[in-house]
């Protein structure tokens, strides 16, 4: 999703996008805290993100490596 796709979303919808990915970022055992930061960046694919989260990878070192490859 592109930045500008997200800012034309309606509030439900910015709500129910986030709490998705927030959920899918924690079940592929990313921290809380962390898994939110992570799904606010809404321009990192949530596939790439979970698969890179189920390996081990911290948020941080998975957020480096989503956007150098963008």
């Amino acid at each position: 999703m592109t930045a500008a796709q997200f800012e034309r979303m309606t509030t439900g919808e910015v709500e129910c996008l986030l709490r998705r990915r927030l959920n899918l970022f924690v079940e592929a055992g990313a921290p809380p805290c962390a898994a939110l930061v992570l799904a606010a960046q809404v321009e990192v694919p949530e596939d790439a993100a979970v698969l890179l989260l189920e390996h081990g990878m911290s948020v941080e070192l998975t957020l480096q490596l989503l956007y150098r490859a963008t």
